[in-house]
C-alpha cells in the first residue's frame, strides 16, 4: 500500500513538473509567433514593433531591424548605381525630377530587399517554431502517459486501501 501511495505522489510531482514545462514552452512558442506576426506587417521593422517582445527575442528583433534597414539601403544603392552605370536610368534635364526619379527607384529597390530579408527571418522563425512545437508534443505525450499511469496507480491504491481496512466480521 505504501508503495502505491509513494508512486501516486511521485507521478503527481512529475505531472506537475511536465505541466509547468509545457506552459513555459507554450509561452515561448507564443512569443515566436508574435514576433513572426510583427515581421509580416509593415515594410520596415521599427522600435515600437520590437517593444513588448520577450527578453529572448527582443535583442534578435532589434538587431534584425537595424541589419535589415542597413542591408536593404546598401542593396538599393547598389542596384541604383548599376542602373545608372548601365544607362537604364533616363537622364532628365530637370534636376528636381531626376532626384525624385532616383529616390523613387531607390525606395522600390529598398522595399524589395526588405521583403526578401523579412521573408528569410520569417522562415527562420517558422523553423524555430516547428522545433518548439516538437518539444511541446513530446512533453504532452509524456503527460498523457504519466496521467494514465497515475490513474492506474490511484485505482490500485484505492483497492489496496479497501483490502487493508479491517472488516470486523462484517461483509
Amino acid at each position: 500500500m505504501f508503495m502505491a501511495f509513494w508512486q501516486v505522489q511521485s507521478l503527481t510531482r512529475e505531472i506537475n513538473r511536465l505541466e509547468m514545462a509545457a506552459m513555459k514552452i507554450r509561452t515561448r512558442l507564443n512569443h515566436y509567433q508574435k514576433y513572426a506576426g510583427r515581421l509580416g506587417g509593415s515594410t520596415l521593422l521599427r522600435a515600437h514593433d520590437v517593444s513588448g517582445l520577450s527578453a529572448e527575442l527582443s535583442p534578435r528583433a532589434r538587431m534584425f531591424a537595424q541589419y535589415s534597414d542597413q542591408a536593404s539601403s546598401m542593396s538599393a544603392m547598389q542596384q541604383l548605381q548599376m542602373m545608372k552605370a548601365s544607362g537604364m536610368v533616363p537622364w532628365l534635364n530637370n534636376q528636381v525630377m531626376q532626384g525624385q526619379y532616383e529616390m523613387s527607384a531607390f525606395a522600390q529597390f529598398k522595399e524589395q530587399s526588405l521583403k526578401a530579408l523579412k521573408q528569410q527571418e520569417i522562415d527562420a522563425m517558422n523553423e524555430i517554431e516547428a522545433e518548439i512545437q516538437l518539444e511541446l508534443n513530446s512533453i504532452e505525450g509524456q503527460l498523457k502517459t504519466k496521467r494514465a499511469m497515475l490513474e492506474s496507480c490511484q485505482g490500485l491504491l484505492k483497492d489496496q486501501v479497501q483490502n487493508f481496512v479491517p472488516k470486523f466480521g462484517l461483509s
